[in-house]
């Protein structure tokens, strides 16, 4: 009797030891891994295979990791850097090779580590910052002489572009300071009498990155913008005796919202913009930068 209790106990506790068993982690296979040399100058481990991701840990350059053959999104490899610790590393920053080369210590093949590390491998644009000049034409309008007027004008200015620019983190922005020197045409059209002046705007967006290339991006962005204008203009006095001369200044706040790509040669970048300002009035402008990363 004692036997068949046991037996039937044992019977009825299999089921749960199957179970167990087959909800123990298996570890990925050997297979589905590759060895990996870190090459690159940021080798940078993300949570996630996106440039814009948490940073879990710098890796050392010439030492050797295991990482997936799979590649992910932007390029990414998943990577284990240390016990029970994985991310991903962009395939940029890494050279695959084999295991027995991952083993070598001979003169060989630390020559070719040190070429590897001497070359120079670039971040992605669109994790790189930028600064440098634009040139931006606007089809400038405002309400003055009891009319809505307008006018294409060009501005030149300094532009900052990127991550940990304006602010710190995971947050990419484009500062723009644009400057005009002289007065709208209708002013002179208008007077008959010349006038001068200045025009300056300051801008700031909030930028989505879409990664297209390793050298080649979009970008799309809203934010603030002051817009500050001094003109000076002339007009004949009724009595027919010379001209009164007028200031006219105004300051106003508005928002734009920016569309562009850009691209770049070495360490120079090229960006191209539309935009569309909504302040008093609204109104288009259109740009080209030439910038240099930092």
């Amino acid at each position: 009797m004692v036997v068949v209790l046991a037996f039937l106990m044992a019977f009825l506790a299999w089921p749960g030891v199957q179970m167990r068993l087959q909800a123990q982690p298996v570890a990925p296979p050997q297979a589905a891994t590759i060895v990996a040399e870190i090459i690159g100058e940021f080798p940078y481990v993300y949570a996630q295979p996106d440039f814009d991701s948490p940073v879990l840990a710098t890796l050392k350059t010439g030492t050797y990791y295991r990482v997936s053959k799979q590649q992910f999104d932007l390029g990414f490899h998943r990577i284990r850097f240390a016990k029970d610790k994985e991310g991903f590393i962009s395939s940029s920053e890494i050279k695959i090779t084999t295991g027995q080369a991952a083993k070598k210590k001979s003169g060989e093949a630390r020559a070719e580590v040190k070429k590897e590390v001497k070359k120079k491998t670039t971040k992605p644009i669109y994790v790189s910052r930028y600064q440098g000049i634009i040139f931006e034409q606007q089809n400038y309008i405002e309400d003055t002489m009891s009319n809505t007027r307008s006018d294409n004008i060009l501005f030149f200015g300094y532009r900052l572009v990127g991550f940990n620019t304006l602010f710190s983190g995971e947050m990419s922005t484009d500062l723009a300071i644009l400057y005009h020197s002289g007065a709208p045409a209708y002013y002179e059209k208008i007077t008959g009498q010349s006038a001068s002046g200045q025009i300056i705007n300051v801008q700031f967006t909030f930028d989505t990155i879409i990664p297209l290339a390793h050298d080649f991006m979009a970008s799309y962005g809203f934010g603030p913008m002051v817009k500050y204008s001094h003109f000076q203009v002339s007009l004949k006095n009724p009595g027919g005796v010379g001209n009164d001369s007028y200031v006219l200044d105004d300051m106003n706040f508005g928002v734009l919202f920016r569309l562009g790509a850009a691209t770049r040669l070495g360490i120079f970048g090229l960006r191209a913009d539309v935009k569309y300002y909504i302040e008093s009035k609204q109104y288009v402008g259109v740009n080209l930068s030439t910038l240099y990363e930092f």
